[in-house]
């Protein structure tokens, strides 16, 4: 045990060393469109790093080395029971380990809805639009852009990719990590974040559980939790598994025995020798500009 402490420790000064601090990009320049009711809220961050109360969205965007550069991009959407976002482990962590792989990582500071629920959709639709059209700047294709999101943050693209209003908002690929989908399975904290005074209306939680909008054009889909996640629970993941397949998307899914809620980065994430290189494996298979056409 000492000795993978120091195993660790080592590792998480690598990590430090070689990490890049990120351009942040306003989703907004010109105002946002619509209001989530904390605009005149301070945005904070919380002792452990986590943005909150956030009115004003932006893009984090973090640019591999040019040598190393693969011509892919991930929009990247932390956690955080919408109520929260997230950032160190599943936004500024996953970010080097895409960026390390020659991925352009984007991670989504977004609007916390506060009972505005289409608030979440409207912020991932602008940012695909943004990360598609400064494709040139920023040094990948427009048309090899996937997206990962994390517990609400995995509602939140689930939700994307389900319900995009145009087809330069839809991700090619999405990877789904103890995500929320049902709001009948999900925290009641999330889902009261998300729906406001609606959040025991059976129509509007049917509405955002996810896995009732799945389609035949819903992009492909890996889904990565562990069994003995207490928070949110695998039905969630199950359930979206199943729409997937009923509609004829191709999907992937992967259940490690243990881990609990949000496990992805930490360090004492017992499968992570396999996990990470199996979803790294996933996302490199959607690179677009590998395939034969």
């Amino acid at each position: 045990m000492r000795r993978f402490s120091i195993i660790s420790i080592f590792a998480g000064m690598a990590m430090m060393a070689s990490a890049v601090s990120p351009m942040h990009v306003k989703l907004y320049p010109d105002g946002a469109p619509s209001v989530n009711g904390l605009e005149n809220t301070p945005e904070s961050i919380t002792e452990k790093g986590y943005y909150t109360n956030v009115s004003d969205p932006e893009l984090l965007v973090y640019l591999p080395d040019k040598g190393k550069s693969t011509g892919q991009a991930m929009l990247v959407v932390p956690g955080g029971s919408y109520r929260n976002v997230c950032t160190p482990r599943e936004g500024d962590k996953t970010a080097q380990w895409l960026t390390d792989n020659g991925i352009t990582a984007i991670v989504l500071k977004y609007r916390m809805p506060n009972g505005h629920y289409d608030i979440p959709l409207e912020d991932g639709a602008a940012a695909m639009h943004m990360i598609r059209d400064k494709a040139d700047e920023w040094g990948y294709s427009r048309d090899n852009v996937g997206a990962i999101g994390f517990s609400a943050g995995g509602h939140f693209v689930s939700n994307l990719i389900t319900r995009y209003p145009d087809a330069e908002a839809r991700p090619e690929f999405a990877v789904l990590v103890y995500p929320v989908i049902s709001m009948n399975y999900s925290n009641a904290k999330t889902r009261e974040n998300l729906l406001g005074d609606k959040s025991d209306d059976p129509q509007m939680r049917k509405a955002f559980s996810t896995n009732e909008n799945v389609h035949k054009d819903v992009p492909e889909t890996l889904i990565v939790l562990s069994d003995n996640d207490r928070l949110v629970k695998p039905e969630n993941s199950l359930r979206f598994y199943r729409a997937l397949k009923q509609n004829g998307i191709k999907a992937e899914m992967h259940i490690f025995p243990t881990g609990g809620h949000g496990f992805w980065m930490r360090d004492n994430f017992e499968h992570a020798a396999e996990a990470y290189p199996m979803v790294m494996r996933w996302i490199k298979q959607h690179d677009l500009s590998t395939k034969t056409k």
